[in-house]
């Protein structure tokens, strides 16, 4: 009986086994990004893998080219087939490929061919292959499906309570803190699991007002702004006014550190011991001023009085801006903002990005010239060579222009009296032309003389006459020899007539 059992265990056996031996399988997957924005590259995974270890395999990539454009593979042969072994064996094998979108619309990638076997009995797998659909759209349909949900979903202090009760649609709130408190920490959480949020977590907090802005950033990058007013409870304020602004001492050391190079001390202000920082060298005790906004600033503090400390921060100096009220030799005087304060400095020319300044330094406590760049805020010692080398550039360039003036004037001259010499020449040179022109004139000239003979020659003619006896048939006359024109007189008619009478000449 034991035989027989035996016996048909092992017939099962050799007619299983085999079976199990062929039920290896595997798997072929692609996996990436479902959309893509037209001319955008998209990236797609395959992945070969089994229960077993492969020894070998063979692949191909199937894709529409009217949408998709192939840029870049890990495949063998640089393109879209996949065929390799493995001496040692491998459960898992992937490749890359990258395309291009070329149009909008929805495509498909697969595996339209494939094989792959067992590393250690060499079997056929049983493999099956999935595919992976992408949508290529435009960029504005990109952004229309984008959430614009930028409201908050929770909003609190830890260990406080804030009022009005939370609402998104309420942007404004207001928490009040026990004196001394110099940290809070503010929880927000966005409606939507796409948005992001700024401004929450632990906030430093001082005495007197602090505004604490919570933005939330919707998936398509429209912000909300929502705003906690964190008033810190101060029993003895000390409220000060500097430049016609409002600000608060700062009576809490954890609220105002010191700037680099200042130690920390104290002073007392009011009968209080304020938290203060000095410099020995520079001979400062600054004090910090918190604004109505929350920002804090430093001030030099000197015998009840508060001056704003701007300090500027070169490449390796840091000074205190000093007023300069003189001159320096190829500088005109300006005015320049530095630390959100207006000093009185020195430029080359206006609208000039770089001022000279005067200042100390905050580590030895000497006091120089400064060349301040307002555009990238640093400075550096400031050298006058380069003013004194353009200086004397203009001055090169102003003798130049001075003597090409004197050059041109000369020339002109010269050609303005060849000019007129020219033209003398040109009168003098034909002597009979010369002779024509005299001759008219002479004759002007005689005619005139002629004239005034003949008037002189009346003149006495009438005195005569007047000396006459009357006689009313006296006559006299006048006798032009010349022209042969004889005038006669009446001496005593009363309207005087005078008759012309002209002899001809015989022919």
């Amino acid at each position: 009986m034991k035989k027989l059992k035996l016996l048909i265990f092992t017939f099962l056996s050799l007619i299983i086994l085999p079976s199990l031996v062929n039920a290896a399988s595997g798997n072929i997957s692609i996996s990436g990004t479902n959309t893509v924005v037209v001319k955008n590259k998209v990236t797609v995974t395959v992945t070969l893998s089994s229960s077993v270890p492969i020894g070998s395999w063979e692949m191909q990539l199937s894709y529409d080219k009217k949408y998709l454009q192939l840029t870049s593979t890990t495949a063998e042969g640089n393109g879209v087939k996949m065929a390799n072994s493995s001496a040692t064996g491998t459960k898992s094998k992937k490749y890359t490929f990258t395309f291009q979108a070329l149009k909008t619309g929805s495509t498909k990638i697969s595996i339209d061919m494939y094989d792959a076997y067992a590393y250690q009995d060499f079997s056929e797998l049983s493999l099956s292959a999935g595919s992976k659909t992408i949508n290529i759209i435009t960029q504005e349909e990109l952004e229309a499906s984008y959430s614009k949900d930028n409201d908050l979903k929770e909003l609190s202090v830890e260990g406080f309570e804030i009022t009005p009760a939370f609402s998104k649609d309420n942007l404004n709130y207001k928490v009040v803190v026990p004196e001394g408190t110099t940290s809070i920490n503010v929880i927000a959480n966005p409606n939507d699991s796409k948005s992001s949020v700024t401004g929450a977590g632990t906030v430093n907090v001082t005495e007197g007002a602090n505004t604490v802005n919570i933005v939330v950033r919707a998936e398509n990058g429209s912000e909300k702004t929502y705003t906690l007013v964190v008033e810190v409870i101060d029993e003895h304020p000390i409220n000060v006014t500097v430049d016609k602004e409002n600000y608060t001492v700062i009576k809490i050391r954890e609220n105002y550190t010191c700037p680099e190079l200042f130690e920390d001390s104290e002073v007392e202000i009011n009968d209080f011991k304020i938290p203060s920082c000095s410099n020995d060298k520079l001979g400062y005790t600054l004090v910090g001023l918190k604004k109505e906004d929350g920002t804090v600033e430093s001030f030099i503090y000197q015998n009840g009085k508060y001056t704003k400390y701007n300090e500027v921060t070169g490449t390796s100096l840091k000074i205190v801006v000093l007023d300069y009220e003189g001159t320096l030799p190829g500088l005109s005087k300006a005015t320049s903002m530095i630390g959100g304060t207006t000093h009185a400095a020195l430029n080359y020319k206006d609208n000039s990005k770089f001022y000279v300044v005067y200042g100390m330094n905050v580590a030895t406590g000497k006091k120089d010239f400064y060349l301040y760049d307002t555009v990238n805020n640093t400075l550096t010692l400031y050298d006058d060579a380069q003013v004194k080398d353009l200086i004397n550039s203009n001055h090169l360039y102003l003798y130049i222009i001075v003597a090409l003036a004197v050059v041109l004037i000369l020339a002109l001259i010269c050609i303005i009296r060849l000019s007129k010499k020219s033209k003398k020449v040109k009168m003098e040179t034909p002597k009979e032309n010369n002779i024509l022109k005299e001759e008219p004139k002479k004759e002007i000239k005689e005619t005139k003389e002629k004239k005034k003979t003949k008037e002189s020659k009346k003149e006495e003619v009438k005195e005569e006459i007047k000396e006459q006896p009357e006689d009313k048939n006296a006559i006299t006359e006048i006798k032009d020899e010349e022209d042969d024109e004889t005038e006669t007189y009446y001496l005593f008619e009363s309207d005087r007539k005078k008759h012309h009478k002209k002899k001809k000449n015989n022919i």
